[in-house]
């Protein structure tokens, strides 16, 4: 039986600044396996919608994963590892299909059910960052 899962995010780090994008690292346990799916949201305080980023995050076998997150205007950002179970992990595929398909990203006014939080950091993207 599997454990509980859990998760690290070790890059960035509490009240980052950031650009446009960022290389977000970490850690994370007893995700394996098809009961959980692990996913990086951004919640963006301004607007208070969650955009899942493309998804679900590869992990290699130690443990370890990254994933670049995209931040679409300026202000605060909360970055998310969730694990997922079946539900949320389609929820958040079809999400991103739709809209990759559409070019359009008016992220979600909440998270599916079937969603864990393991891990959190806040950051900042300010006015005039990256290109």
């Amino acid at each position: 039986m599997p454990g509980i899962p859990a998760a690290t995010i070790t890059t960035p780090t509490n009240n980052t600044r950031v650009e446009n994008s960022v290389l977000v690292k970490g850690t994370v346990h007893n995700i394996e396996g098809e009961q959980y799916y692990l996913w990086l949201v951004l919640l963006d305080y301004n607007a208070n919608r969650h955009y899942p980023q493309e998804g679900p995050v590869v992990v290699s076998s130690n443990g370890q994963w990254e994933m670049t997150a995209f931040f679409g205007s300026s202000g605060r950002y909360d970055i998310t590892a969730l694990a997922a179970d079946k539900n949320a992990n389609e929820n958040f595929s079809l999400y991103r299909a739709t809209n990759e398909a559409s070019g359009e990203y008016p992220g979600l006014p909440a998270l599916p059910s079937g969603c864990i939080t393991l891990a959190s950091v806040t950051v900042s993207r300010g006015e005039g960052s990256g290109c």
